[in-house]
């Protein structure tokens, strides 16, 4: 299946309430992002149906309140590869050395 039959699967059998207006913001997000794949698209389209998100209403909610509550986190510090570290860790390396 292409990319144009792929979209027209989604007009016609989604449960979304305006599926062209949704996805096009999906497209918006996926461009916003620098993800310009089609998959990436189907991806934001399938988590919307899957966490019920069938208008833009609900979806532009629901994205508001994920931006507050990544406001609201403790900062980490982390780096491209391996695990956040926590704000206030020191490293002492001479312990443990005798």
């Amino acid at each position: 299946m292409n990319a144009k039959q792929q979209l027209l699967a989604w007009l016609d059998d989604s449960c979304f309430l305006q599926p062209k207006a949704v996805i096009l913001k999906a497209m918006k997000i996926a461009c916003a992002n620098n993800k310009r794949r089609l998959s990436y698209v189907v991806g934001i389209l399938k988590n919307w149906e899957n966490e019920s998100l069938l208008t833009l209403e609900v979806i532009d909610s629901y994205h508001e309140k994920q931006k507050s509550i990544s406001k609201h986190r403790h900062p980490t510090q982390s780096f491209s590869a391996g695990r956040a570290i926590p704000v206030g860790f020191e490293l002492d390396l001479p312990v443990g050395e005798e």
